[in-house]
This record gives C-alpha cells, structure tokens and sequence, in this order.
C-alpha cells in the first residue's frame, strides 16, 4: 500500500475537484486520477460517484475516508517519532568498559569529553574484557575501551590510550617483597588469587606458569579486584594483575613487583571499522584522537 494514494483521496474527499486537489498537491489532474482509479482497484470499491464534472463520495468512499484519516495520523505520528528516535540516537553515546576502567587514562579522556559536551548523552557500563568486542559486533555499544595483547582483529579500528604491564602482588611481609624483579618461576609454590578465566588475564597467567614449568595452584578466581587485594594482605595467596589496575594507596599491606616478561598490554578505545558510526561517536572519536 502506498500511504501517499491515502493523502490524494482525502483530499480529493475534501474539494471534490480533481482541479482543486492537483494544484493543491503539484501535479497534474491525470496523475490525480491515476492514484484514485489504482486506490479503487486495491481495495476493490468504488469511492466516487462521478457524473459529468462533478463527483462525490460513495458510502463505501465516507467509510474509507474516516479510517484513511486515521491512517494518516497514526503514519505522521510514526514519522515524528522516527525523527525524533533518529536525532536522539545521533546524540547518544554508549561505551562499553573493562571494570578497572577508572586506573586509566582512558576513564579521565571519557570524563573530559562528558564535561566538554554535556549534551551528548553519555551510557557507561562495565563489561569482562572476554566478551567486550561482541558489545561492538551486536551494536550494544558505539565504543569500547578494553586491553590489546597485539591479537585485536582489524575489523576494529583503535585509539591507544595507555600501556600497562604484569606485576606480582604480595604481602607485604612476603619473602619476595624485597626483589627487585620476580621470575614466574619463583611463584611455583605459591597459591594463585586471579580474576576469573573469563578474562585474558587469567588465560594468559596459565599460559606464562606452564610455559615456566609448573601449572599454577589456583584457590580463588573471582571477578573484583578489591578482594583479592584483601586476600592478598591477608596472606591467603598471591596474584598476577596488570600494574595499573592494582591501587596501592588503599591497600598498605601489599606490594606490586614486576614480572621479568616483555608482555606489555595496551588499553584502547574501539569501534567497528566499516559501521556508520553516530555523530556523538564521530565526535567522541575526534576528541579522543586530540586529547590522547
């Protein structure tokens, strides 16, 4: 059904002139006519009596003019909707983030942005890095800021922010609190306090002890931080983190040494390559791309 047949006849319903209602809607008396002959034959009635040069609306025609109108409404209604759904979307910014977002720089560039453009409407939400590209692929999200071993796939074009590197966190009273450097291997013994195997973290942390020699004893995998640092100065194991994600101002009773491994992380905002992207997220990737 074309919805413009709807608007001819009511107004051809309304001047009962073919004259009247094609100068009324630019075009020409035939093409008026056209449309009034093809609305007939799809819903198969008669709408106009027509007699000599004049014409007035059938019973059947009264009818249809009263739900045509309706239709009408209900399709302008749409419209305006659509429109205004369309525009908001265009200032909607939906960012999907790692839960340790806030240790990074990227966290303060999607502050300053928020403050410089409080008209754009900001959606943040924490994500496990293990799952954080699908928020891209199925559209849940326009950007995302994650960790990058160097394995991101090219559909994903990225702005990197920060770097990051591994650490062992200990006791404070721990043995290897004083070195200087720890060697996986020096961990064989001890028990492991990791962030859960959905994470890279977790599988890259089995990958390093196994590549050393042992397979690490696991007693606790979870998905906050904060406990395992409590576990941690509370002498119940050891873990592996990245070096900024652990905040050592709330935790005095444990210490971070580095991991004698040249596996640096980079953070990074992503976004699919080939999508059409919203003006808040064109602009949101300019400032990023400025401010790094």
């Amino acid at each position: 059904m074309d919805i413009h047949k709807f608007e001819v006849f009511l107004d051809l319903a309304k001047t009962l002139s073919y004259t009247e209602t094609a100068e009324r809607l630019f075009t020409t008396q035939g093409n008026i006519s056209k449309q009034i002959l093809a609305l007939e034959k799809e819903l198969d009635t008669k709408l106009f009596e027509r007699s000599h040069r004049t014409i007035k609306l059938t019973e059947a025609g009264g009818i249809t003019a009263i739900y045509a109108a309706k239709i009408m409404s209900e399709y302008d209604a749409m419209l305006r909707t659509l429109n205004q759904h369309a525009a908001e979307s265009e200032n909607t910014l939906t960012i999907h983030a790692i839960p340790s977002v806030s240790n990074y720089r990227g966290f303060e560039l999607i502050a300053a942005f928020h403050h410089k453009y409080p008209e754009i409407s900001l959606h943040l939400s924490e994500v496990d890095h293990g799952v954080i590209t699908q928020s891209l692929d199925n559209g849940k999200a326009d950007v995302v800021f994650g960790r990058d071993f160097g394995d991101i796939n090219e559909k994903y074009e990225t702005i990197v922010t920060d770097k990051d590197q591994f650490v062992c966190v200990v006791p404070k009273d721990h043995p290897l609190a004083d070195a200087t450097q720890v060697k996986i291997s020096d961990l064989q013994d001890e028990e492991f306090l990791l962030l859960g195997r959905e994470t890279t973290i977790y599988n890259r942390v089995m990958t390093m002890s196994r590549t050393a020699g042992f397979e690490p004893k696991v007693a606790y995998e979870g998905q906050r931080i904060d406990i395992i640092l409590n576990m941690i100065a509370n002498g119940m194991g050891v873990s592996i983190m990245m070096e900024k994600s652990v905040d050592m101002s709330a935790n005095p009773d444990i210490i971070k040494r580095p991991i004698n491994l040249n596996d640096v992380s980079q953070l990074a905002f992503m976004r699919k390559n080939t999508a059409q992207h919203s003006k808040a997220s064109e602009l949101f990737w300019e400032f990023v791309g400025q401010n790094k």
